[in-house]
């Protein structure tokens, strides 16, 4: 029921924000759905007041309007003025129709170009939790195909539901202000209809969210195949994938038959009952014409009025079944935006604050699991401009503790501080705009090089993207491509090596001049020469910028102000190079290792790993 409630919030919001639009729309349905009733009426007052019956009382509107002709007697000579009528009624009828269509159009794209713009802005704004959780290609599926859904929904379906309501609304009163006998015999399978549209509808919304699901399934393969295709073929594994994705898509295939069946059968069924509807009118009113119940005027303009209407309602079902779909699809957008985004604890948070770079951490313990902590009672300072390398096994907590310092996750034990205030009183925005920082995984647009390198300092001049680019030992190598930095690199920077694509990365972080850069294990797959070059530029700045650098290379940690050792969540030691190496521990086993004195420690470093 809440969700149905959230659901129902939301589709109000969309149509709302666009409420004139759809007000013309469905104004133009009403005056559409009256010149709609006015030719079978027309046809009605011909055959009972000129053809038929020329004695029949008739209305003063209808006498007067047909003394204006020159008379009944007129009329029946020029019969041509009648259907004058019928086409100038049938075009006006058209062309609000076509008013309607347009205004629906003109409010529905609108509306769902800003709902497009809500939910990417909203993604942007999501935890680091939520989104490390999620399904890129499911994400894909609800942005694309849900949205491209609901536009449908708006657009198609809700003003033909509305055209159904107004049809009911106005042709019925001015049936049974006509003849209740012929009414009666019109509307009898009505409720039927209606009813069987209903049910019909609360059985299809169910298996629509599985075929939605199983789609957004089959989009997720894709889309990580596509991703990682290389890794696929590296393991000769796509023999597994095909069939991981046949199986998907059989599934869907099943889904969608059955979703087709069950189509099938309402529209049968549907067709049976509008035709068996049809069939009562021509029988039953036939005998109250042949009764003298009621004129064959009247008898014409019932079979009309019941086929504008009959149509409509059982269209009604398609439109209920389309809204079934929709309602499948808000909810998943719905779920999306439900998600809370990023909040600062403290409504104070400051977004204007000169930071340079002195860090505390101080008595801090965190875990993504209450009960399962990463880091345990971490306390140590780093003085502004100061270069301090971060190392440990895997799962120490090294990533964490970035993670813990951009903000991507919040604390709730201990302190961090950045220049004595408290990194929660400080807006998220600011926090990063003065960190820059690298992670693990490169990743790169498939843009230009030069768009990449300045994606976050998009003022920088050429210069001093240059300048980075030297920095991070690249410039040289950009150089040497046909194209320099108007390269176009594809997907996540597919077409450089793991080298290229570090360096690149680097440079684009270098470009934000941040009083703070952390740089996450991102000189992994650089040798050891063009790791030295970098590592000499990055020491150039030292005093000017403070530098935390989380590797695994000892070669990195000599050049280093001072060096944390990270085991199981705690820093187990701190120190110079120097100092290290001359205490038991992870470190001086590492610089064994690294330096070749002592190779039985390799085992027991996989172990630890």
């Amino acid at each position: 029921m809440k969700k149905s409630k959230h659901q129902n919030r939301l589709l109000v919001e969309l149509i709302r924000s666009e409420k004139w639009y759809y007000l013309g729309s469905v104004i133009s349905v009403g005056i559409a759905s009256y010149f709609m009733f006015l030719v079978p009426t027309i046809g009605k007052i011909v055959i009972d007041r000129v053809i038929d019956q020329p004695q029949l009382a008739q209305p003063g509107l209808v006498d007067n309007l047909i003394q204006a002709v020159g008379g009944a007697q007129a009329l029946a000579r020029n019969l041509w003025i009648a259907g004058l009528a019928i086409v100038a009624a049938t075009v006006l009828a058209g062309l609000f129709m076509y008013l309607k269509d347009y205004l629906a159009a003109k409010a529905c794209e609108s509306t769902v170009r800003d709902l497009r713009n809500r939910l990417f802005a909203h993604l942007h704004r999501l935890p680091e939790k939520y989104l490390g959780n999620a399904d890129s290609g499911d994400i894909l599926q609800r942005c694309t195909s849900d949205i491209d859904t609901l536009r449908e929904f708006l657009t198609v379906q809700v003003m033909n539901i509305g055209r159904t309501v107004v049809l009911i609304c106005i042709v019925v009163p001015l049936m049974l202000a006509q003849s209740v006998a012929m009414s009666a015999l019109s509307l009898v399978l009505i409720p039927i209809v209606f009813y069987f549209a209903w049910h019909f509808f609360e059985r299809i919304k169910s298996l629509f969210q599985e075929v939605d699901e199983a789609e957004g399934e089959l989009t997720n393969i894709v889309q990580e195949n596509l991703t990682g295709i290389r890794v696929v073929r590296a393991f000769a594994r796509q023999t597994h994938e095909c069939e991981k994705f046949e199986q998907s898509n059989y599934r869907y295939s099943e889904l969608n038959y059955r979703l087709i069946c069950l189509l099938a059968d309402f529209w049968s069924l549907s067709d049976l009952l509008c035709l068996a509807q049809s069939g009562i009118l021509l029988i039953g009113g036939g005998w109250l014409v042949a009764n003298d119940q009621a004129s064959m005027g009247t008898y014409f303009a019932f079979i009309g009025y019941t086929t504008i209407l009959i149509w409509p309602i059982r269209q009604l079902g398609q439109e209920l079944s389309e809204a079934s779909k929709a309602t499948v699809a808000i909810g998943r957008i719905q779920e999306i935006l439900s998600v809370p985004e990023e909040t600062d604890h403290e409504s104070s948070a400051q977004s204007s604050i000169p930071l340079s770079g002195h860090i505390r951490f101080s008595n801090l313990s965190f875990g993504y699991d209450a009960n399962k902590p990463v880091l345990r009672d971490i306390n140590f300072d780093v003085a502004g401009g100061e270069t301090v390398a971060i190392v440990g096994p895997t799962g120490a907590g090294k990533s964490t503790l970035i993670g813990l310092l951009m903000r991507l996750y919040d604390y709730d034990q201990g302190s961090i501080q950045i220049d004595g205030h408290e990194l929660c009183s400080i807006d998220r925005t600011t926090v990063r705009r003065h960190i820059g920082t690298l992670l693990q995984e490169p990743f790169l647009f498939s843009r230009s090089l030069r768009e990449n390198i300045k994606f976050g300092r998009q003022s920088a001049s050429d210069e001093q993207m240059f300048l980075s680019s030297r920095d991070a030992s690249v410039h040289h190598t950009i150089q040497s491509f046909s194209k320099g930095y108007e390269t176009i690199i594809g997907e996540r920077g597919v077409s450089l090596s793991g080298g290229q694509k570090q360096r690149v990365t680097l440079s684009r972080t270098l470009l934000q001049e941040t009083p703070i850069l952390v740089l996450d294990d991102t000189l992994s797959a650089v040798d050891s020469a063009t790791e030295r070059k970098i590592i000499q530029a990055l020491h150039r700045k030292q005093g000017e910028q403070t530098l935390l650098i989380i590797t695994h290379r000892i070669s990195v940690c000599r050049e280093a102000d001072r060096i944390l050792v990270l085991q199981d969540g705690r820093l187990s030691a701190q120190g110079h190079h120097d100092q290290l190496i001359e205490q038991p521990g992870f470190y001086r086993d590492l610089w064994r290792i690294q330096s070749g004195q002592n190779t039985e420690f390799l085992d027991a470093l996989s172990t630890s790993a």
